[in-house]
């Protein structure tokens, strides 16, 4: 038996050993996978992995719910007067006294108040206008070896268009507070605190005009460069979309004077042109007169001043003329003093004579005019002739004083306007009774395009996000700004060119066509002219060897010079290239029409040039047979070109400073320039004039 036995266990070993595994295993699952003894406690239970993950699920849903409910009423008030009183135990009968007790409510307040949304209102009396100078850019340079940085500033030209209108907050001030703290709103729900208005954007939208004559769509523009708050004033227009704090955090961001001011009338480019400043476009425009009137002041002050000295000049030499005939006649019949009665010397001896510098001779004025009017009076005709210039002079003398006090007034008019409608940051805008003024400006319009812009404004929308509208005004909820209704489309504003190219002439035989290319460059137009080929590129980098500035286009100075330091003006070198090649000339014979409608015969050469590779465009050589808006062109330049080369003006304080700081009276003198040769070495074309310089 025994063996038996020991050969069965021999026999199954293998299969016991399967079996004992077996159970082990099916005991691990059971244990540690199907029981898992990794548990974790989660609201006082334990939870396995799997059912931690659906119970925090299950709750994030419900949590998420309970999101878009309403809050639950707080219990109600449970008196605690008789504890107040077991407290107390005094001596007096505290039935007797009448204690303050606890608003009771059943549910918040906050829950119940609808409001219905303001009028914002319209924009009124919109402008625009568009100005091309030199400004002061400020730019920063890269660390330097020290670690530090310095502010730099690049002058260069800008076009620069401003967009101004008028709005009524006092208007705004009162829809307000109609809306969250009038008579028409219950007395639980009023809140002072939403009735005040914060703007929140200016937007300024533009136009451009295609080249069918058709107007683009509308874009909004950027605010400038320059803005120190660019991106602050950049708000998300959707609640959904607003940055951890919500419309508050805005609120409390914007409800600041100077910020404000900095959104309605955002700082402008100082500007280093010596005869333009910045202004509003309702007062530039009186700038733009004022120094229109100086200018012709000036140029009238520059000719009696040439006529004066012109005057001088004939009476010295008829004077130095007398003077040798008096020294050089050897006539006894003379005298020495060479005059026809010997001058100072022969008619001594006769009563009553007298013998001027300039040789006249006769007797005394007042013997032989008299003095009273009559012929042997005190005062004779010529005293009141004297007297009679002099008036004159003391008048043209007083007129020029009032002229002079006149334009000053002007331009201090001017200013002071200016100043009445700068927000300063200190005083609250919300409290403005007079219609406020605001701007905003484009600095990214391109030269030869035209545009035309409209603007409005917004303002907070102090209960977005909340569930505190009136029924009508449901779907702003999530509405961040109330925007006004937009202003007017101004008037086509057109960008001038700063690159024009004009043929001038022609060697047929050649075909060699001379181009003169005219570039607008630190305030000033430039030309040169060229002698261009088939194939060629109309212009080139020209070098001004006569020039005293710097190298390049644009130049920089460092934002710690001196306010109201003078800058250079001339760049050594000149980039006329235009892009622009010579295709052709080719010879046009056509007929035009003349007065009583007689036809003349025209022969002229066409100059054909491709702007980019693709397009053929023409040109007519010669000036007389340019067309009207080229010849106008032409002659603008022409024109400006007279003007005398003036140092720009340097770095000034902000423009909040007011007339003393940023904005400061042009102050103009008249000094005749130098005449110019045609075509002289700095490449500029210059016609021989006499022009005030300011």
């Amino acid at each position: 038996m025994i063996g038996r036995a020991g050969n069965f266990f021999e026999e199954h070993v293998e299969k016991i050993v399967l079996l004992l595994v077996g159970i082990l295993c099916m005991w691990l699952l059971i244990s540690y996978v199907l029981l898992s003894p990794n548990k974790v406690v989660y609201k006082g239970e334990k939870l396995s992995p799997g059912e931690i993950d659906l119970r925090v699920q299950q709750d994030a849903e419900k949590l998420e719910f309970s999101l878009g409910e309403k809050p639950k009423p707080p219990p109600p008030y449970e008196s605690q007067v008789k504890r107040f009183v077991q407290k107390i135990a005094a001596a007096v009968d505290v039935n007797a006294i009448n204690w303050p007790l606890p608003i009771y409510s059943s549910a918040d307040i906050r829950d119940k108040r609808r409001y219905h949304i303001p009028q914002i209102g319209e924009v009124s009396d919109v402008d625009a206008e568009h100005i091309r100078a030199v400004a002061q850019i400020p730019v920063s340079r890269p660390e330097g070896a020290g670690g530090g940085r310095e502010e730099m500033i690049e002058v260069n030209d800008i076009d620069l268009v401003t967009v101004e209108a008028k709005f009524d907050v006092e208007s705004l001030r009162a829809n307000f507070y109609e809306s969250f703290a009038g008579d028409k709103v219950p007395m639980e729900s009023r809140d002072p605190c939403l009735a005040r208005p914060i703007f929140a954007e200016v937007q300024l939208h533009r136009q451009e005009l295609l080249d069918d004559g058709r107007w683009g769509d509308w874009q909004i523009v950027p605010r400038t460069q320059i803005d120190r708050r660019r991106q602050m004033f950049d708000v998300e227009k959707d609640f959904r979309a607003l940055p951890p704090g919500g419309i508050k955090v805005r609120l409390l961001q914007f409800d600041d004077p100077m910020v404000m001011a900095d959104l309605l009338q955002p700082d402008v480019y100082q500007i280093a042109s010596p005869r333009e400043e910045w202004f509003p476009p309702f007062l530039h425009r009186r700038f733009v007169e004022w120094r229109k009137a100086e200018e012709a002041e000036l140029k009238r002050k520059a000719v009696e001043a040439a006529r004066e000295a012109e005057q001088k000049r004939r009476e010295e030499e008829l004077e130095q003329r007398l003077e040798e005939r008096r020294g050089g006649s050897q006539d006894p019949r003379f005298g020495p003093g060479g005059g026809r009665y010997g001058g100072y010397g022969a008619m001594e001896g006769i009563p009553g004579a007298y013998s001027s510098g300039r040789g006249t001779v006769g007797r005394s004025r007042d013997s032989l005019l008299g003095s009273r009017g009559g012929r042997y009076g005190d005062r004779g005709p010529m005293d009141r002739v004297k007297e009679r210039e002099k008036e004159l002079e003391e008048e043209k003398e007083r007129l020029a004083k009032q002229r002079e006090t006149e334009r000053r007034a002007l331009i201090e008019g001017i200013y002071d306007e200016f100043e009445s409608v700068l927000l300063t940051g200190q005083a609250d805008i919300t409290r403005l009774v007079a219609p406020l003024t605001f701007w905003a400006q484009d600095d990214t319009v391109e030269p030869g395009k035209s545009y035309r812009y409209r603007i409005r404004l917004g303002v907070f929308n102090p209960i977005a996000g909340t569930s505190q509208f009136a029924d009508q005004d449901s779907q702003l909820k999530n509405q961040v700004i109330l925007w006004s209704g937009f202003s007017d489309i101004t008037e086509k504003i057109e960008i001038p060119k700063k690159v024009y190219f004009f043929a001038l002439n022609i060697q047929e035989a050649a075909k060699i066509v001379t181009v003169q290319v005219s570039k607008y460059l630190l305030g000033y137009w430039h030309s040169r002219d060229f002698p261009v080929r088939q194939g060629e590129v109309i212009g080139k980098v020209v070098e001004l060897a006569d020039a005293k500035s710097r190298s390049v286009e644009s130049l920089r100075i460092t934002s710690a010079a001196e306010p109201g330091a003078s800058l250079a003006t001339e760049p050594q070198s000149i980039d006329y290239g235009t892009g622009a090649v010579l295709v052709d000339a080719i010879a046009v014979n056509d007929w035009l029409s003349g007065a009583e409608n007689r036809m003349y015969a025209r022969h002229y050469y066409d100059m054909l040039y491709t702007p980019n590779g693709v397009i053929i465009e023409r040109m007519p050589i010669k000036q007389k047979f340019w067309p009207a808006d080229l010849q106008a062109a032409f002659s603008r330049i022409r024109e400006l070109q007279d003007q005398p080369r003036e140092p720009l003006r340097g770095p000034s304080p902000g423009l909040r400073t007011g007339r003393r700081g940023r904005h400061r009276i042009l102050k103009f003198e008249f000094t005749p320039p130098e005449p110019q040769s045609e075509g002289d070495d700095t490449g500029t074309r210059e016609r021989p004039g006499r022009r005030p310089r300011v």
